[in-house]
């Protein structure tokens, strides 16, 4: 499928072509020094401002289009998304950019999810290489969309054909996020990094790995990932947790309102937050267990695995005699 760009008229064999070539509506006016003193920064915000108004409106119509069912328009709609953000970025306009956002990234989401139900992986697939993380120096600003819809795919599949079935290039595109967080900002991104755990065990690719790695650098993070890791494949899930553990390398005191609490009385909150009565609400917008008919059962030696940590850790010292897992929430 090709893709042509609406401000040169050029024509890219790939969305990454088109999004990455260099436009030339895009370079500014030649003007001498006198028209450029003339211009004042007010007259120029405005200039800024009705050609924002434009887009957005432009923005709406390319929404209704697709409602309409006209599928291409999900491509410029998210070009004009990122640019629009970028530009609220670059000019340093916090509220004009959460604006932008929470107007349009539920349903950018939703209709990029429904493409992928209908057309397939392929679909998906051609944004993830439009805006990959290593396409730019700082994460696209569509990478929340991306990493909402992909997440949603991750799970789908993974219930209903399996871990193999998994596309590589999915589980491929949140690494190259993962390595890029050094576990802290970036807090869209970061909790849009959970469901990375729904790959444990692929064949291909191995997650338990790469999260064992990105324990020295984000306890938090990784505790989130283990937990989704722990809906998709419990078993594959508690070895990853007991692998961490016991890793002399990785020893960290949290923070915590209780007080200080050692890294693995913060990663049994994996485990505990399946089994408590939580909800999980990442991927955002979606309840997939609802939608799955998904419910979670704690095997019974995958249990006492979980015990014995506790027992070994001397981490049953605070707590009640007759503790569940549940009680180990942080």
């Amino acid at each position: 499928m090709s893709h042509d760009c609406e401000d040169c008229g050029q024509e890219f064999e790939t969305l990454s072509r088109l999004r990455l070539h260099d436009c030339p509506a895009d370079e500014p006016a030649e003007n001498d020094d006198s028209e450029k003193s003339e211009t004042s920064a007010s007259d120029r915000n405005v200039a800024e401002r009705q050609s924002d108004e434009v887009t957005i409106k432009q923005l709406d119509e390319l929404l209704a289009s697709i409602h309409d069912g006209e599928l291409s328009a999900i491509h410029q709609a998210m070009a004009m998304y990122e640019t629009q953000l970028r530009s609220a970025h670059e000019s340093g306009e916090p509220d004009r950019y959460r604006s932008i956002s929470r107007a349009y990234r539920e349903q950018l989401i939703t209709v990029l999810d429904e493409a992928t139900q209908t057309e397939g992986w392929e679909f998906l697939e051609e944004f993830l290489d439009a805006y990959h993380p290593e396409t730019a120096d700082e994460f696209p600003h569509v990478t929340t969309i991306l990493q909402n819809v992909t997440s949603r795919y991750l799970i789908r599949t993974r219930l209903s054909d399996g871990v193999e079935a998994i596309p590589v290039e999915a589980l491929g595109f949140f690494s190259s996020i993962l390595t890029r967080l050094d576990g802290s900002g970036y807090d869209f991104i970061t909790e849009g990094m959970h469901p990375y755990g729904w790959g444990i065990g692929h064949p291909e690719h191995s997650v338990a790995d790469n999260i064992h790695d990105y324990a020295s650098t984000s306890i938090p993070i990784v505790n989130a990932i283990l937990e989704h890791a722990f809906y998709a494949d419990q078993r594959s899930a508690i070895e990853l947790l007991e692998q961490i553990v016991e890793d002399e390398s990785i020893q960290e005191i949290m923070r915590h309102p209780s007080g200080e609490i050692s890294e693995t009385r913060y990663l049994l909150d994996a485990p505990a937050g399946v089994v408590a009565d939580f909800t999980p609400t990442i991927p955002r917008y979606w309840e997939w267990q609802e939608e799955l008919d998904y419910e979670f059962e704690l095997a019974d030696d995958v249990e006492q695995r979980i015990r014995k940590l506790v027992r070994q850790k001397r981490i049953d010292d605070d707590l009640p005699s007759n503790w569940e897992i549940a009680d180990l929430t942080v």
